[in-house]
């Protein structure tokens, strides 16, 4: 069986050890399942899914390999050099810079206004010919005449009618109209600007990527990538460890932990004395009645006892139908008929018996009709250390023993693995018996029982005591 796929020396494997495994097994299941809910194996897919994305390897390799030298503030910076270094604009800042300050200062100033306004005065025909009177040094216009000489003589007009009509200035007026400098101006903006500084420290940083915050998730990812829960989950993942129990799904348990039977899920006889009669019966050949005091719940087990003693109850015997009849033995018998029923799966019992020939104590599944039955395990009518099972079709019979262990002496677990193309018994994990024709096709339900069909003269008290039953079906 592919839950209990364990490996274990000689036949069977004790139970004590075989059940440790299979706790052990669903142990490391439950921790599988908690980590795959948990926030790290959420941040690891997360980062795995951002770290392989074609976006993010761009980024990495942008940080890694890109220089500042090739970029686009780069580009700007060169400009803005070339610029500053070409004559013009060097012409232009120098005289920006120790000129004209000092033409707009001379320009500013009282010689140059009183030679301005004087100028258009005394270099108009009109005043020119007032200058040849011979009383003109008598005259209003000769005093006007000496403020604009000493005017003209200031070393302010003196330096603004030398740096007007140069070259050099002309040179530096073209320059202030024009593109390049306005270029300049804008390039030598973005240079002082702090996004250019931050941008090139950034671009100029030997551990650029490793201050990066692409850096700081590959580490996380790495971190996360090689922490021992990750790589014994994606072990487990990979390797399928615990696709057996992924598989199943539990669809009946009882671990008999209450004081007393649970009528819900167990009906006492068999199930068509309940349905007929609202009673029970034994068949015709049986030496038992069943008598409900026979099955108790104690300490977490279910014991069914078969007791010696006088007691009376109803047979079914043909032609007759039920009647009323004396038996010499009292035992008991459940059924799960009314509560479930199912179609394929796996049925496990943890179960002990009592060797007590001709006594069988039966685990087996019915149907609405009398076949088809599967016997799970039918003991007590060989040897200590044999069951028989069997499927019992309308097409034939199909039977073996099962042995390798004197099941009398504590509880084994009893497994039927049930697939529409085969029936598979294990006893404590181990395959025992397969049987792949005439598979039963048909919801169902559990029977428990205990039957004599020969008088027992040494026969005093024997029982069946199962500590657990479990059904699963398989989930997609």
């Amino acid at each position: 069986m592919g839950l209990f796929s364990f490996l274990f020396g000689g036949k069977y494997p004790s139970t004590k050890s075989y059940e440790n495994k299979c706790l052990q097994h669903e142990a490391e299941y439950k921790r599988y399942q908690d980590f795959a809910k948990s926030s790290d194996l959420a941040r690891y897919s997360e980062l795995k899914t951002l770290v392989e994305s074609s976006d993010f390897k761009a980024k990495v390799n942008k940080l890694k390999n890109e220089r500042f030298a090739d970029t686009e503030a780069a580009k700007k910076e060169n400009e803005y050099k070339a610029l500053a270094s070409s004559a013009d604009i060097k012409s232009y800042l120098n005289i920006e810079k120790k000129v004209e300050p000092k033409l707009q200062s001379a320009l500013s100033s009282q010689n140059y206004a009183t030679y301005v306004e004087l100028k258009s005065e005394v270099e108009s025909p009109e005043f020119i010919a007032k200058t040849r009177a011979k009383d003109f040094k008598k005259s209003i216009e000769f005093q006007t005449l000496k403020r604009y000489q000493k005017a003209a003589k200031s070393s302010e007009v003196k330096f603004i009618n030398k740096t007007q009509p140069s070259q050099a200035y002309r040179n530096y007026l073209a320059t202030k109209s024009g593109s390049r400098l306005a270029r300049y101006e804008e390039l030598g903006q973005y240079l002082a600007s702090s996004e250019f500084k931050s941008f090139k420290a950034e671009m100029t940083d030997k551990k650029r990527f490793e201050k990066s915050e692409e850096c700081r998730l590959l580490k996380e990812f790495e971190k996360l990538s090689k922490s021992k829960d990750l790589v014994w989950y994606n072990k487990c993942t990979a390797a399928h460890t615990f696709a057996d129990l992924a598989k199943w799904k539990m669809t009946f348990q009882d671990e008999f932990d209450g004081g007393q039977l649970d009528s819900s899920k167990w009906t006492f006889g068999y199930y068509w004395g309940q349905a007929l009669m609202n009673g029970v019966y034994s068949l015709d050949k049986e030496k038992q009645a069943f008598e409900k005091n026979n099955a108790r719940v104690y300490n977490s087990e279910l014991t069914l006892s078969t007791v010696k003693g006088m007691t009376r109850g109803k047979a079914w015997q043909i032609p007759q139908g039920f009647v009323d009849k004396d038996f010499d033995y009292s035992s008991a018998c459940i059924n799960t008929g009314a509560s479930f029923r199912q179609k394929y799966g796996r049925f496990d019992f943890k179960v002990k018996f009592d060797f007590s020939k001709p006594l069988t104590h039966n685990i087996w599944l019915a149907g609405e009709k009398s076949m088809p039955q599967i016997n799970i395990a039918n003991y007590g009518t060989l040897k200590s250390k044999q069951i028989e099972t069997s499927v019992i079709t309308k097409d034939g019979n199909q039977e073996t023993i099962l042995d390798g262990a004197d099941f009398s002496s504590g509880y084994y677990i009893l497994s039927l693995l049930w697939t529409p193309e085969k029936m598979v018994w294990s006893v404590n994990g181990v395959e025992a018996f397969t049987i792949r024709k005439n598979v039963p096709q048909e919801p169902m339900y559990i029977v428990l029982s205990s039957n004599l069909t020969q008088d027992a003269p040494k026969l005093t008290n024997s029982s069946m005591v199962l500590d657990w039953v479990r059904v699963y079906t398989w989930q997609e």
